[in-house]
């Protein structure tokens, strides 16, 4: 491949780029492009959105083709119907969440330009105490019709900033970034397919920057489906992908002058990484002015918060399956997987959760770590916890599928930590992001009644980032004998001083990054300043959080409901076929034509099928 040498933003010779970043680079700052994103007009950018809206319909059947999600299955070690339901699934999730990113941002924008009538969640408004300041709560509004009984609010306060100050500041970094180019850089995600593509959505139409992908390693094949999706973005210059090459070439792409922001999916090493590379190439910026070039969504050792209360033999039941899910989804490799069990030390319960939560860590299969680096992170925290001579469990469950090879190192380990202040508490489990197969618990001690229990002892301690790491999502778990969650006083409490981006009662906190494609956000708690999950969010779709500080709050049934979700019980591949086919409609109805057209052909190729020699035509 024919390379060249460029110059560093700070005039110091660099790595050569190759040909493609090159290419890349000259589309996406040419004076052939369309008009510069950050100087469209409003109206230009919704007409923008409903094109890729209209393209993303239209193209289904080209993006959802090919064999990129056969590699995905590959990537994940997956044999046999865990591989075909991986497959189903990745186009499914993709769709869902491009299909509701656009179509939100479609409504907030018109919306406030006046084309449009005011959304439910911005029409429900109302204030609450937050952090010692007045929020402002907008919703509750239902999440989606997938997913009844799930709703979810957005709370805002102000930053905390002098608005003089503030824009002194602002003013401060635009003077020293005027020299810096306009494009983006996103660094691609490497645990989930979808990631990606909402990054780039959201820097393009709410960040109005030109976006360069730079693919994860281990996901190459991403570059198909997104080149057809994002299609109307290329061919106006605001969009242009690359694949991985090395270190080096990244460090190099970052360096360039045209490059002025960085997002980053990943470790908070990936991103303090990025930082000292821009400090290198750009050495007359502050450190302000730096950290204004990153916006990031990194991780956290989530916790899943257990209310002290009475608890049906069923509400522990669907506590233990929600948390399971959360923990060996994905093979535990995702930025909001279960990590931290938060029991209350005098629970009368404690014990008969426990035995619950290991059955269902034993029922529901254990899918392959797949992620690089995932297995000997796990296999470094677990020999540090047995030096200390801390519990670890390792708890068997069968594979995924029958052809599906895992080992021991695919399994979970339950580290019990003990109490914190107590002789023999282990913290390590707490201290970082484990990205793996780890689940630990630990005991919190409290005098206090159990109606503030979660106030005055569970929000204090994960609050406390020399305590447990990260603020990205949570979930707090709490029984139906203690009230209505919208209703009770001593939880609400607890969550508005709940420093976690995404909180979800009752529910998988996963919820809280779907969301962020409804009109909440999704990324690190402000006023974590240690920068642990991150610096930004992504969502804020009908612009209600601007500059203020915020925090999601989904609302899951109660728990004497069955959860949704269920590893051991998989909806058949065709069941989230049809909800892409329903994803990727401008309306019902148009959905339910592509849904029956899809089943009578299925339905076609099955009769035949059973007839012989024309049946081997259809396999």
């Amino acid at each position: 491949m024919h390379r060249t040498s460029v110059t560093y933003a700070g005039g110091a010779a660099a790595a050569p780029l190759p040909a493609t970043y090159r290419e890349a680079l000259e589309a996406l700052t040419s004076s052939a492009v369309d008009a510069p994103l950050a100087s469209i007009s409003d109206e230009s950018v919704l007409s923008l959105a409903k094109e890729l809206l209209s393209h993303f319909y239209a193209t289904k059947d080209e993006w959802t083709a090919g064999n990129w999600t056969a590699e995905e299955a590959k990537l994940y070690r997956l044999e046999g119907s865990a591989a075909e339901f991986s497959r189903a699934a990745t186009k499914q999730v993709l769709a869902a969440a491009t299909g509701d990113y656009l179509r939100t941002f479609v409504e907030g924008l018109e919306w406030r330009l006046g084309k449009g009538n005011e959304p439910d969640l911005v029409a429900k408004r109302r204030n609450a105490a937050m952090d010692g300041e007045v929020a402002e709560v907008y919703g509750p509004v239902g999440l989606s019709p997938l997913y009844p009984g799930n709703s979810f609010e957005v709370w805002t306060s102000p930053s905390g900033k002098n608005v003089a100050d503030s824009l002194q500041e602002e003013k401060k970094e635009e003077d020293g970034l005027k020299d810096v180019g306009p494009v983006a850089v996103v660094l691609g995600a490497g645990n989930q397919s979808m990631l990606t593509m909402i990054d780039v959505l959201d820097s393009v139409l709410r960040g109005r920057r030109p976006v360069l992908v730079k693919h994860h390693p281990i996901r190459p094949w991403l570059a198909e489906p997104y080149g057809v999706i994002l299609e109307p973005l290329a061919k106006r210059g605001y969009f242009a992908q690359v694949p991985d090459v090395s270190i080096e070439v990244t460090k190099t792409l970052l360096m360039h002058r045209a490059v002025g922001h960085v997002h980053i999916t990943g470790a908070l090493k990936t991103a303090q990484a990025v930082a000292a590379t821009l400090v290198e190439a750009r050495p007359e910026l502050s450190a302000d002015q730096i950290r204004s070039m990153i916006t990031s969504e990194l991780g956290c050792a989530t916790p899943q918060i257990v209310d002290d209360g009475e608890y049906t033999d069923s509400e522990l039941q669907h506590m233990a399956q929600i948390i399971t899910v959360g923990k060996k989804g994905n093979g535990g490799c995702n930025c909001l997987s279960a990590q931290v069990v938060l029991l209350p030390k005098r629970w009368a319960q404690k014990d008969l959760f426990r035995a619950k939560l290991m059955e269902e860590l034993k029922r529901q299969p254990t899918a392959p770590c797949y992620y690089p680096g995932s297995v000997e992170r796990k296999t470094d925290m677990i020999q540090w916890c047995e030096n200390v001579d801390s519990k670890c469990t390792m708890v068997e469950a069968p594979p995924v599928t029958e052809g599906t090879v895992i080992g021991d190192a695919d399994q979970v380990v339950v580290v019990e930590c003990g109490t914190p202040s107590e002789e023999g508490y282990n913290p390590v489990p707490l201290k970082s992001e484990a990205f793996g197969p780890v689940l630990a618990v630990v005991e919190l001690d409290s005098g206090v009644e159990s109606d503030v229990y979660l106030a005055k002892t569970a929000v204090p301690f994960v609050n406390n980032k020399g305590n447990i790491f990260g603020s990205l999502s949570c979930s707090v778990f709490t029984p139906v004998s203690k009230g209505k969650t919208y209703e009770r006083e001593g939880l609400q409490s607890a969550l508005a001083e709940l420093q976690y981006g995404g909180i979800s009662v009752n529910q998988w906190n996963l919820f809280g990054y779907l969301a962020a494609m409804k009109g909440g956000m999704w990324g690190g708690h402000p006023k974590e300043k240690l920068g642990q999950s991150g610096n930004g969010y992504i969502g804020d779709l009908y612009g209600v959080i601007g500059e203020k500080d915020a925090k999601v709050v989904v609302y899951g049934p109660s728990l004497t409901n069955k959860p949704l979700f269920d590893l051991a019980n998989n909806p058949p591949p065709i069941v989230l076929d049809v909800l892409t086919e329903i994803a990727c409609a401008p309306n019902g109805l148009v959905g339910t034509a592509s849904v029956l057209k899809m089943v009578v052909a299925r339905s076609f190729c099955g009769i035949v099928s059973y007839i012989p020699f024309i049946g081997g035509l259809f396999q």
